[in-house]
């Protein structure tokens, strides 16, 4: 069977992606979140001690994001500026046999 999907559908898909992910940690829902047309997950937060939070999870937050959104970079924002970056595919071991996702 083959899917043709037009732009409105790829769109469509992308924002239900980002919304999961917003959906997997809890204070993301006071964060701006964009996918950028170079697969880079941008989270702009509204408060510094978010930023602390995402700083401190950052580990898992890079493979959540890799898994659920497909995105390749994610970087954290606060007051108009980058925080911080990291390739997401540059998780740990223990991310790599994360038991939710192991046969």
């Amino acid at each position: 069977m083959f899917l043709d999907f037009n732009h409105d559908d790829l769109l469509t898909l992308e924002q239900q992606r980002v919304e999961r992910f917003r959906s997997s940690v809890p204070s993301l829902s006071l964060c701006f979140l964009h996918l950028n047309q170079n697969n880079t997950l941008a989270i702009h937060c509204a408060e510094p001690w978010i930023v602390d939070q995402l700083l401190y999870d950052m580990e898992q937050l890079c493979w959540d994001a890799w898994v659920i959104t497909g995105a390749s970079r994610l970087s954290i924002h606060y007051a108009q500026e980058e925080i911080y970056a990291a390739n997401t595919q540059n998780f740990g071991e223990s991310m790599r046999s994360y038991p939710s996702l192991t046969c």
